[in-house]
C-alpha cells in the first residue's frame, strides 16, 4: 500500500485505528464462518432429506422385489404398482424421476418406460450404493450426464438407496430418485439466514465489548499523553530558564573577569606611580645624604651602616613593587588573537624561566572575547609560573588547540606532583583562582597529579559570546 493511500488512516488516532482493524478481522472472520456455516447447515439438511425419503422409498421398493420373473425383470403389476406410487401418489410433487438399479448396471423399473431393461456403466455412486452406503448430493437439471425430462428445478437431490430382502446383508437393487429441492431450499435458506443473524449478533457484541475497553483505555491514554506533554512543556520552560541563567552567568563571568583585569591594572598603576614612586623619591634623597655627610666625622660607625643599610631595603622594597605591578598588570593583548595570546604567555614564560618550552598550538579562531584571551594568558602564565617554582628544571610541555566551541589548553611537567585533595583547602591560591577564572566563563578545570609523576593541568575555556568587557 501507498504512502498516500496509508495517510488518511494514519491520520486517526490508535484507537480508531485498532478497532477499523478489529472491524475488518471480525467481518472477514463472519463472512468465513457464515459461509462455512452455510455449508453445514445444507449438508446436514441434505442428509436428513435423503435419510427420511430413502427410508420410505426403501420400505415401497422392497415390497415388490418379490414380484419379479426368474431373468430378474419386475412384473407388470409390480412397475404399475410403482407408477401409482411415484406418478400418480403422493410423491409425484417432491421426487421428479425414480429407477431401480440391479448390479449389473441394468435398470429394472423407470417412469420411463422406455428406459425399463438398458444396462448401463455403474457409476461410482451407484457402486457406492451397492457396498450399502446411501449416496445423496446436489445435481442440476442441465447437466449433461443427467436424464432428459427431470423438469424445470433450479437444481436436484439426487439420492441413491440401497434395498435389501429382508435379512439379506447385500442389498438387492440401488433406487435412484432425484427429490425436488423447493420446501428443502425454503429450509435451507431459512437455517442459513438465522445462523447468519446469530453470527451477526455475536459480532456486534464481541466487537462492542472491545470497543467499550479500547474507549476506555484510549481515554486513559490521551489523559497520559496531556499529562506528558505539560510535563515536557513545563521541562522545556525550565530548560530554558536554565539556559538563560547559564547565559547570564556566562556573561557575569565575563564582566567579572574583565572588570578584574582592570582592577588589577588600576592596582598596578597606582602602585607604580603611588608608593614606587615615593620610594624612588626617598632613595634619590638619601643618596643626595650620603654624599654630603660622607666627610663627617661620626663618633660612632652605626650611623654610617644605617645610611647605608636603608637605601638598599628601600632599593629591594622597590624591586618587589614593581615586580608586583607587573605580574598584577596584564600585557595589552586586546588586539590579539588567541594564538598570539597563547605565544606571548609562552615567550614570557621563557623569559623567566630562562629555558626554552615544548610547545604546540593548533590553529585557533581570530575573534574571541576579551574575557576569554585574559583567562587563556592567566591559565598559560600561572601554570608556567607553577611549574617554575614547584619543579624548576623538569621538562614542560604545553598544548593549545579547539574542542568543538571552547579551546582546550593542557599544562604538562614532570615534577614531584602532589595530591590535589590534599591541597583543596591548602596555600596554592594560584590554582583556586585559575579554576575560578574558568569557571566563571562556564568552563572546566581539572587538575591530574599524584606524588611521583608530575601534574598535568587541563583548563576548557569557552570563546565565543558576548563581550562584555567594555560594559
Amino acid at each position: 500500500m501507498s504512502a498516500a493511500a496509508n495517510l488518511p488512516f494514519e491520520r486517526l488516532s490508535f484507537s480508531r485505528q485498532f478497532m477499523l482493524a478489529v472491524a475488518a478481522i471480525l467481518a472477514i472472520a463472519m463472512v468465513a464462518l457464515g459461509a462455512w456455516l452455510g455449508r453445514q447447515v445444507e449438508g446436514s439438511a441434505i442428509n436428513r432429506a435423503a435419510k427420511v425419503t430413502s427410508a420410505y422409498v426403501e420400505s415401497v421398493v422392497a415390497g415388490f422385489l418379490h414380484d419379479r420373473d426368474p431373468a430378474g425383470q419386475l412384473s407388470t403389476g409390480a412397475r404399475e404398482a410403482l407408477d401409482r406410487v411415484f406418478l400418480a401418489g403422493p410423491l409425484r410433487h417432491s421426487v421428479v424421476s425414480f429407477k431401480v438399479w440391479d448390479r449389473s448396471g441394468r435398470i429394472l423399473y423407470s417412469e420411463d418406460p422406455s428406459q425399463i431393461g438398458r444396462q448401463y456403466a455403474v457409476e461410482p455412486s451407484l457402486a457406492q450404493a451397492f457396498a450399502g452406503r446411501i449416496q445423496s448430493h446436489i445435481t442440476y437439471p442441465d447437466r449433461p450426464d443427467n436424464s432428459p425430462g427431470l423438469g424445470s428445478q433450479s437444481r436436484l437431490l439426487e439420492v441413491y438407496v440401497p434395498v435389501r430382502l429382508g435379512k439379506q446383508p447385500e442389498p438387492a437393487v440401488v433406487a435412484e430418485f432425484y427429490h425436488a429441492m423447493g420446501e428443502l431450499d425454503a429450509e435451507i435458506r431459512v437455517a442459513q439466514w438465522s445462523g447468519w443473524a446469530l453470527l451477526g449478533m455475536a459480532g456486534i457484541a464481541i466487537y462492542a465489548v472491545l470497543y467499550g475497553r479500547v474507549r476506555r483505555a484510549d481515554r486513559t491514554i490521551v489523559e497520559q499523553q496531556q499529562g506528558l506533554r505539560e510535563q515536557l512543556s513545563r521541562l522545556h520552560a525550565s530548560l530554558e530558564d536554565n539556559e538563560l541563567m547559564r547565559r547570564k552567568l556566562s556573561e557575569a563571568g565575563a564582566r567579572s573577569t574583565a572588570l578584574n583585569e582592570r582592577l588589577l591594572q588600576r592596582v598596578a598603576a597606582d602602585l607604580h606611580d603611588g608608593p614606587a614612586q615615593d620610594v624612588s623619591y626617598a632613595l634619590l634623597r638619601f643618596d643626595d645624604m650620603a654624599r654630603g655627610c660622607h666627610g663627617c666625622e661620626r663618633a660612632a660607625g652605626s650611623a654610617d651602616h644605617d645610611l647605608r643599610a636603608i637605601p638598599a631595603a628601600l632599593a629591594s622594597s622597590l624591586d618587589e613593587m614593581r615586580a608586583i605591578a607587573a605580574g598584577l598588570g596584564a600585557p595589552r593583548i586586546g588586539d590579539l588573537s588567541l594564538s598570539e595570546v597563547a605565544w606571548r604567555a609562552i615567550h614570557e614564560g621563557e623569559q623567566k624561566r630562562g629555558t626554552p618550552i615544548a610547545a604546540c598550538v593548533e590553529a585557533l579562531p581570530g575573534e574571541a572575547t576579551l574575557a576569554s584571551r585574559i583567562t587563556l594568558f592567566r591559565v598559560l602564565q600561572e601554570s608556567i609560573g607553577n611549574a617554575g617554582r614547584h619543579a624548576p628544571g623538569a621538562p614542560l610541555w604545553i598544548e593549545v588547540g579547539m574542542a568543538g566551541p571552547n579551546v582546550v589548553v593542557q599544562v604538562s611537567d614532570e615534577g614531584e606532583g602532589f595530591d590535589p585533595g590534599a591541597c583543596a583547602d591548602g596555600p596554592r591560591l594560584g590554582l583556586a583562582l585559575m579554576r575560578e577564572r574558568v569557571r566563571l566563563l562556564g568552563g572546566c578545570f581539572e587538575i591530574d597529579s599524584a606524588p611521583g609523576r608530575g601534574t598535568r593541568i587541563t583548563a576548557s575555556i569557552p570563546v565565543a559570546g558576548q563581550d562584555m568587557a567594555d560594559g
